[in-house]
């Protein structure tokens, strides 16, 4: 009778939900956070907010502590990454058996129905395995960062996002079916942890939800992504001075391909990893960036060797680039002007880097492509028949990448060639570009081609003798 009385109570003690939020340095986001995710309408659900940190220095855990004593605060005593942050999280939820769980970013903020609609949407969708937010910036709360996201298996094999960049407007669809959703903000049940597993802790940050979520498909769950539940998340990727986000970004990239393609896609992507590789090197150099193709080759060696993790030795402190403002004398043009083309990653990648040293700036395209860039840009878009290029002394014309030039239009000295990549070139140099990327390429597939493609089928073997394939 005691021991049915103590079970009874225990399963009375039982909440519904675990809310895990990795953090690290980052108290004045976890603030925000955790402001609006307790506004946050729960009804009657029953959760516990479970906060680990990751040995801040900031007063994140005493901050935690003086305000919000009802939150679980597990503290590690070292900085395990975003990876082994979730990891504990997901281990302390799974042996509390919360019938679901919750993981968020802690640099988001939460809308007020944001939590809820995720746990309504997977309680009522068997087959779903994960449910995500739709995610807007922090710092342009119209526009999208992802509502389900992709991994190219075929070609590129990175992962992709079609409506990043995107406004947040009625065309958008109620629901996304998806390769992944990012823990910026998802929620999955106790069945499928039990099944899958927690995050895979090797890769310290990056492409560890991707993992996870191609886990939780394998075992034929679906991954959704849904409109009605919104964050708004500080994207802050580009500022970093150092090689920190290459290289856990390519190493883990490079380590999940390696784990999940299948035998027949081999060589298309080690070609794709050298053709990127490449390309990544030679502008690399022009723009005096040594080294952050120092930190790949590391990512590759650190792969080839089994140092997974975090891994600091293979960060590097990237050298001040050539500035474009100085080296084209553009610093003192008040009008300038941005041909814009299809690809909205492009063009917006362009518009955030130059709206940061222009006031005046108008846009314009062809015909074609001109509803959709009208759809994601608030300044007025002229049409280029009617566009008038003798009032501009500075036109920057963006290309998804700056080797796709084709000397197809009539160009003058005033027209700038620029791609997301922040890759730049005048008239002059764009004309000679192709011929001096030839020799190089030349000597890359030559010479160090074959000896990547060795590294990587060794890295590959080691994983397949791993999982058992």
């Amino acid at each position: 009778m005691k021991q049915f009385y103590m079970l009874i109570q225990l399963r009375s003690n039982m909440k519904d939900l675990g809310i895990v939020i990795c953090n690290f340095n980052k108290v004045d986001y976890l603030k925000g956070c955790l402001e609006t995710l307790y506004k946050s309408n729960f009804e009657n659900l029953t959760y516990d907010v479970i906060v680990v940190d990751n040995a801040s220095t900031d007063g994140s855990p005493d901050f935690v502590k003086e305000n919000y004593p009802q939150i679980i605060l597990l503290e590690n005593e070292t900085n395990i990454g975003g990876s082994g942050g979730f990891d504990r999280g997901i281990r302390y939820a799974t042996q509390k058996e919360y019938n679901y769980v919750a993981l968020l970013d802690n640099d988001i903020l939460l809308e007020k129905n944001t939590i809820l609609n995720l746990y309504q949407y997977i309680k009522t969708n068997s087959k779903v395995g994960v449910v995500g937010s739709k995610i807007c910036t922090m710092d342009n709360k119209d526009i999208l960062q992802e509502l389900g996201g992709f991994i190219d298996f075929e070609d590129r094999f990175s992962f992709y996002n079609p409506l990043k960049y995107h406004k947040d407007d009625n065309s958008l669809p109620e629901t996304v079916v998806c390769d992944y959703v990012p823990a910026c903000c998802m929620i999955t049940t106790k069945e499928v942890l039990k099944k899958v597993g927690s995050f895979n802790t090797n890769h310290f940050i990056y492409w560890d939800d991707m993992d996870w979520c191609t886990r939780v498909r394998k075992t034929g769950y679906e991954i959704h992504a849904i409109n009605s539940s919104r964050v708004f998340h500080k994207m802050g990727l580009s500022n970093h001075t150092n090689t920190f986000s290459t290289y856990y970004l390519e190493r883990n990239r490079i380590m999940f391909f390696l784990k999940y393609i299948e035998d027949d896609k081999f060589d298309n992507f080690s070609c794709s990893i050298c053709d990127w590789f490449l390309r990544m090197s030679f502008f690399s150099n022009l723009k005096g960036n040594y080294a952050t193709p120092k930190s790949f080759l590391c990512a590759i060696d650190d792969l080839l060797i089994g140092n997974l993790g975090k891994q600091d030795d293979s960060i590097f402190i990237k050298e001040p680039e050539i500035n474009i403002f100085d080296k084209y004398n553009l610093r003192n043009r008040d009008n300038i002007a941005i041909y814009m083309q299809k690809d909205m990653i492009s063009n917006r990648r362009v518009y955030l880097y130059l709206k940061d040293f222009y006031k005046n700036i108008t846009l314009y395209c062809d015909k074609k492509n001109y509803d959709l860039i009208k759809s994601n840009f608030d300044e007025e878009i002229v049409l280029q028949k009617e566009f008038l290029q003798n009032k501009f002394k500075t036109i920057f014309y963006v290309q998804e990448h700056i080797l796709d030039f084709k000397e197809d239009k009539l160009f003058d000295d005033k027209y700038i060639f620029i791609d997301q990549f922040i890759n730049v070139a005048n008239l002059n140099e764009i004309k000679n570009l192709n011929s001096q990327y030839k020799m190089y390429e030349d000597i890359f597939k030559n010479i160090y081609q074959p000896v990547l493609y060795k590294k990587f089928r060794i890295i590959r073997e080691r994983f397949k003798s791993i999982n058992g394939k």
